[in-house]
């Protein structure tokens, strides 16, 4: 009886292991080129107008790396390579921005987007 018990939770345990019941990601993790559409395409977010004060002005090639329910991250790119990298925690309503050329952190704040 114990064995046949041992067996029966050992193939429970496994087939819960082995199945996949995690839900598709719903990250847009492919980077877009920054041209009109997309610019207006970032400015929609209510953290874009913050993240662009603490941007120096310069150009740069805007790209959302990823958005989903917990944080939105938008890169900023020059010429040169990455400058600029914006984190809006969205679970925690936390707003980052961090140089990524002299790796520092320029604003970290709590950011409550008006609904």
């Amino acid at each position: 009886m114990k064995k046949l018990l041992f067996i029966i939770m050992g193939t429970l345990l496994l087939t819960a292991a082995c199945s996949n019941n995690e839900k598709p990601a719903e990250k847009k993790d492919a980077a877009v080129e920054n041209n009109a559409s997309e610019t207006s395409e970032l400015a929609k977010y209510p953290e874009y107008s913050i993240v662009k004060e603490y941007i120096p002005s310069a150009t740069y090639k805007e790209s959302l790396e990823s958005d989903n329910d917990d944080e939105r991250v938008i890169l900023f790119e020059n010429e040169n390579g990455k400058s600029f990298k914006s984190f809006y925690l969205k679970t925690r309503n936390i707003l980052q921005i961090r140089d990524l050329e002299e790796d520092r952190l320029t604003y970290n704040k709590i950011f409550r987007p008006e609904k």
